[in-house]
């Protein structure tokens, strides 16, 4: 649980980051253990800290956007 939670702060720690060091990161991951990661933890904390929860899914929906372009 301990290394989940540090997987979490780092990606939450890139929602400003630039695309790449984004991607970088979710390559490091795994792009799907990385957007099922958040997800889990929006879901956890949609009662708790919205704001986080909405911080990760919006890193979610972003990294889907980089990940499967239009």
């Amino acid at each position: 649980m301990d290394t989940e939670h540090r997987v979490i702060a780092k990606l939450l720690a890139l929602t400003e980051a630039p695309d790449d060091a984004l991607l970088d990161q979710v390559e490091t991951i795994g792009e799907r253990a990385a957007r099922h990661i958040l997800s889990d933890e929006a879901v956890r904390l949609q009662h708790i800290d919205q704001v986080t929860a909405m911080d990760c899914a919006a890193l979610v929906d972003r990294i889907d956007a980089l990940v499967r372009p239009a």
